[in-house]
């Protein structure tokens, strides 16, 4: 398969989930319920056929760890190859054989951002507490509520991001992955050590949403689709060494384009090492 092919597969998949989101919209003043589980339904299929194949993708429920403690509800979630086919049907997921949770907006709003960054903050250190474990945390949307003038769309999602973290977010592994919205962009988190700035000894970072439009580099149009599973599949592949051989010819695609660092939106950490908990450096 070339590069180019698959870039064509992700414009395709893009172009399918505009036209579920305008099927969906029809009916979904009439239905906002039914509405919100095809759009489930949507991106389920899409993380089915994108993301590797012995993952088990499942819709609904909760993650529950095994200190007791159980998430809010989620929609997707992508579950480890050995998790019990017994298990498979229940809605109270086991934490430990948890790989990623995805929400999922058909229209995304403000307050999607904030509530999902909460839920996905609590979530995180409530695993990583009882399990020891990181989780892939992302926000997929098939479109948005802040009309048609781009730029101030980036901007205003950018800042939305930063605040809802730094009222939500106590340590950098507890910050929402990503947010994918199809027919716009994706935003996905950054974190780097500025040893320079600090010096040396000085264990401190900064992280950030970066934004990837429709236009990527070298001229490739990649879709915000493409650059989510890129960025999915490189994260996977932190979690678990036998996905690094897919994560590594997707990143060679140019399916995550060139990106943009609000230098504003930036939140730096210095004080969070007291919870002796590893920071991952995500680039």
């Amino acid at each position: 398969m070339s590069q180019q092919e698959l870039v064509s597969y992700f414009k395709q998949a893009t172009m399918e989930m505009q036209l579920e989101y305008e099927r969906i919209r029809v009916r979904a003043t009439e239905d906002p319920g039914t509405a919100g589980d095809e759009g489930e339904e949507n991106w389920a299929a899409l993380f089915r056929k994108w993301l590797p194949g012995d993952l088990q993708i499942t819709t609904k429920g909760r993650v529950l760890c095994g200190s007791g403690v159980a998430t809010d509800q989620v929609d997707i979630v992508a579950l480890s190859p050995s998790y019990p086919e017994g298990m498979l049907g229940k809605k109270m997921h086991l934490a430990s054989e948890v790989m990623a949770i995805f929400e999922c907006k058909a229209t995304l709003k403000a307050q999607h951002i904030e509530k999902t960054i909460a839920s996905a903050s609590r979530a995180k250190e409530a695993i990583y507490r009882a399990h020891g474990k990181e989780v892939i945390y992302g926000l997929v949307a098939h479109s948005h509520s802040w009309g048609t003038d781009k730029s101030k769309v980036i901007d205003r999602i950018s800042s939305k991001l930063a605040e809802a973290s730094s009222v939500h977010v106590e340590h950098p592994n507890n910050s929402l992955d990503f947010v994918c919205i199809a027919d716009l962009g994706t935003w996905t988190l950054r974190m780097e050590w500025d040893e320079d700035y600090y010096g040396p000894g000085v264990v401190s970072y900064y992280s950030g949403p970066s934004f990837t439009s429709l236009n990527g580099k070298s001229g490739t149009d990649t879709s915000p689709i493409g650059r989510m599973i890129t960025y999915t599949l490189r994260r996977l592949s932190y979690l678990d060494d036998k996905y690094r051989g897919l994560a590594s010819y997707f990143g060679m695609s140019g399916l995550e384009g060139t990106g943009s660092w609000a230098s504003n939106n930036l939140r730096t950490w210095t004080d969070f090492n007291s919870k002796r908990r590893h920071v991952d450096l995500f680039y």
